[in-house]
C-alpha cells in the first residue's frame, strides 16, 4: 500500500512502538510503501530498501497518509516479522506475575546491559510487549522500563486472552523474549 508521511519528522523503528530502537528518521512527504502492521495498535512496517544494509522498519500509523484503509494490511507481528537478535546478550527469566484486581506485575531476573551496549542514555534496556485487555478493548503496547519489573492494567472483557513477553534491549538487538506466565482472575 503506497503513503506518505504527514509529519515533519518521523522515526521508523527496529519494532512496533515507540520504545524499540530508532533505525531512521523520515522527512514530511516521504513515499512509503507499507507492507505489514502489528496485531493490536497503530505501528505499520514499511519497505526499506535500497542498500545492501537495509532493514524494514516500523513507524506509527498516525503520522502516514495512506491510499487505503491500513486494517486492511495483513497482521506481520507478533508472527511473521522477527525484530533483530542480540549477538551479546541471552534472554532474561521472568520470576513472578501477579494480579490484585486488574493489575498485573511482573518482575525477571536482572540482566545488566554494558553501558556501551546504549543506543542512548534514554534507552531502556527492558521491552515489555503486552497483549491486554483495557476498558472492552484488546490492545498490544510496548512498555519500557530501566528496573527489572513492571506494573499494567489487565481487565475482563475481551474475547481473546492477554498474554506478553520480556526482551532485553540494547542497541545492536533483542535477547528473549521471555514469556509472562499470565494470572488468572
Amino acid at each position: 500500500m503506497k503513503a506518505t508521511v504527514n509529519a515533519d519528522k518521523l522515526v521508523c523503528r527496529y519494532g512496533p512502538g515507540a520504545n524499540y530502537l530508532y533505525l531512521i528518521a523520515l522527512n514530511r512527504n516521504t513515499p512509503l510503501t507499507l507492507i505489514g502492521r502489528a496485531d493490536g495498535n497503530n505501528w505499520v512496517l514499511i519497505e526499506n530498501r535500497g542498500r545492501s544494509d537495509s532493514h524494514d522498519c516500523w513507524v506509527n500509523g498516525e503520522f502516514v497518509q495512506a491510499e487505503g484503509d491500513m486494517k486492511h494490511l495483513k497482521v506481520v507481528y507478533p508472527d511473521g516479522y522477527k525484530i533483530p537478535v542480540s549477538p551479546y546478550y541471552g534472554p532474561t527469566t521472568v520470576l513472578s506475575a501477579t494480579r490484585e484486581g486488574d493489575e498485573i506485575t511482573v518482575s525477571w531476573i536482572e540482566i545488566i546491559v554494558s553501558p556501551g551496549k546504549y543506543e542512548s542514555p534514554n534507552m531502556f534496556p527492558y521491552i515489555v510487549e503486552v497483549w491486554h485487555c483495557v476498558n472492552g478493548e484488546y490492545i498490544f503496547e510496548t512498555l519500557g522500563t530501566t528496573y527489572p519489573a513492571i506494573k499494567f492494567i489487565d481487565q475482563q472483557g475481551c474475547d481473546q486472552p492477554s498474554h506478553g513477553r520480556v526482551y532485553i534491549q540494547e542497541k545492536h538487538g533483542y535477547a528473549g523474549p521471555a514469556d509472562i506466565p499470565w494470572p488468572g482472575y
